[in-house]
């Protein structure tokens, strides 16, 4: 019978997505800020947003914040 070797664990996978310095240069927005005030205040400053965003090109973010700014013009209405 041959000598047995004693055996080695194969390595884990690693599935965690690894975290670079440079993801903000890739792409990857921070959180949003918050933003206080009254409903009809943060209306317009997620609309302050959205024309900041739209400047900067970057359209998707812009049409986020117009869905912010709506929600609190519905809220400001009493609608939601």
């Amino acid at each position: 019978m041959p000598p047995s070797r004693p055996r080695v664990p194969a390595p884990r996978p690693n599935f965690s997505k690894p975290r670079s310095p440079t993801a903000a240069l890739a792409g990857v927005r921070p959180s949003p800020a918050r933003v206080n005030g009254s409903a009809l205040q943060k209306q317009s400053q997620w609309l302050a947003r959205a024309a900041d965003a739209e400047r900067t090109g970057d359209s998707v973010e812009a049409e986020l914040c117009r869905q912010y700014a709506e929600h609190w013009f519905r809220v400001s209405r009493g609608e939601d």
